[in-house]
């Protein structure tokens, strides 16, 4: 009967232990070192979510000609765009900061019907002309200016915006990625740490340690959200705070 309750007690301990290993996201193992030594370890994975604000927006204007020669049709789209640039400059960009980030010349065909003596209509291909398509990245730290770059690009000639999009920097990035990590890291500390003190055991200093993800998502605004209530009224962007989301594992020792 004592054996008995004594193998239940064990078994119960075994199944607390499992339970806190699959809540934590952890598991314990056994590795081998260099020198032959075998380490009781357990694996934690820490994750972290931030919201922070953009610091960057780019602007992507998109000018299109359509022309009966690829010649007249480029000659056209960048006399429209040197026009798109130059009002950009004024309102004090950065020469290096408008890029081209894409150009098209393609041919633009239409189908018509033809009326055959027997009364069908079949269809032909036909050449209506050239298309050239010039989409200028353009970007800005002044992030209340997205909508007024906006207006200067449409008011001296281009067709359309593809989409504002609003992120990070460089160093902005990295910034955030740090505190992500460190975030994520705390996250894993506390729960192996909750985890050793639940099972009765030491925590020891961290064998290894690896970032598993860093992860964020630009906001882009679509043209659908720049629509004008009134012509003559200013676009207004207003961007909207970015997630961010990190994930790193550690194995600790333990004793």
């Amino acid at each position: 009967m004592e054996k008995t309750s004594y193998l239940t007690a064990i078994l119960g301990i075994g199944l607390i232990v499992v339970a806190l290993l699959l809540a934590f996201n952890t598991k314990s193992d056994v590795i081998v070192d260099q020198n032959g030594l075998q380490r009781n370890t357990i694996s934690v994975s820490g994750v972290s979510s931030l919201t922070v604000d953009p610091n960057k927006a780019e602007v992507y204007v998109k000018v299109v000609t359509l022309e009966k020669t690829a010649q007249e049709a480029k000659n056209k789209n960048s006399q429209i765009s040197k026009q798109v640039m130059d009002a950009l400059k004024k309102e004090g960009v950065k020469e290096k900061d408008i890029e081209t980030s894409q150009f098209n010349i393609y041919p633009r065909y239409e189908y018509e019907e033809v009326i055959t003596p027997d009364f069908r209509s079949p269809s032909k291909q036909v050449l209506v002309g050239y298309e050239v398509t010039n989409v200028l990245k353009v970007t800005t730290l002044e992030l209340e200016k997205a909508g007024k770059l906006v207006d200067v690009a449409v008011d001296n000639g281009a067709n359309s915006i593809d989409n504002v999009v609003f992120g990070l920097t460089k160093d902005r990035e990295k910034e955030v990625k740090q505190q992500a990590m460190v975030a994520a890291s705390n996250d894993a500390r506390e729960k192996a740490v909750a985890l050793a003190t639940n099972v009765g055991v030491t925590l020891l200093k961290p064998i290894t340690v690896s970032e598993s993800s860093f992860y964020y998502m630009p906001y882009a605004a679509r043209a659908a959200v720049m629509e004008k209530a009134d012509a003559a009224a200013p676009t207004v962007i207003n961007p909207q705070k970015l997630d961010i989301s990190a994930n790193v594992q550690i194995v600790y020792e333990i004793k």
